[in-house]
């Protein structure tokens, strides 16, 4: 809105507002009726200085509300600066996130092969257990049958015969003989 037009309806405003008054006051029945510039000018200070009065209340209003809404937005800053910084502090975290996840399918392939070569462990461990028990088997085995040959040759030893002197020889060494008998 240009200067002369916001003039304009001041004026115009001021004027309607003068009738107004003048015709509450009852001064006037006129509405065509005009104030003189001095009664013009005492009009218009004391419109003014009721304005003021009204508007000083109103100022002082105003002024605790400005305080209150610059206080409210230093607040209001600080919350966003630390909210910021918050919000920085998760775009870092997730960045590092994003990095890990980009080393998901690694360390997956890797753990893959673990449990590859972990399975072919078992199964070559299974393989040797059981080879174990086979050749324990068979010493065992082989144990029992040195075990049973032993007992076969200390059964031979008992049934030695008692030494039988030899004809000839009256007791002397060398001179007696031993007899085994056979079953």
């Amino acid at each position: 809105m240009s200067v002369i037009t916001a003039y304009t309806i001041h004026s115009t405003a001021l004027r309607k507002a003068q009738e107004n008054a003048a015709l509450r006051e009852g001064l006037t029945t006129d509405p065509t009726f005009k104030f003189s510039d001095e009664e013009r000018e005492k009009f218009v200070s004391h419109m003014t200085a009721g304005v003021q009065l009204m508007m000083g209340a109103t100022e002082e209003a105003v002024l605790s509300k400005t305080q209150e809404v610059l206080e409210s937005q230093g607040q209001l800053e600080k919350v966003l600066e630390e909210e910021s910084a918050r919000v920085e502090g998760a775009k870092s975290a997730l960045s590092e996130v994003q990095q890990i996840m980009m080393q998901v399918p690694l360390y997956r392939q890797k753990l893959v092969q673990i449990k590859k070569e972990m399975t072919n462990i078992q199964r070559r461990t299974t393989k040797l257990s059981s080879k174990a028990l086979q050749l324990k088997a068979a010493r065992d085995k082989i144990l029992e049958s040195e075990r049973q040959q032993a007992a076969k040759l200390a059964k031979l030893e008992a049934r030695v015969v008692t030494t039988t002197p030899t004809p000839g020889g009256s007791g002397s060494p060398g001179s007696s003989r031993v007899a085994v008998v056979k079953d």
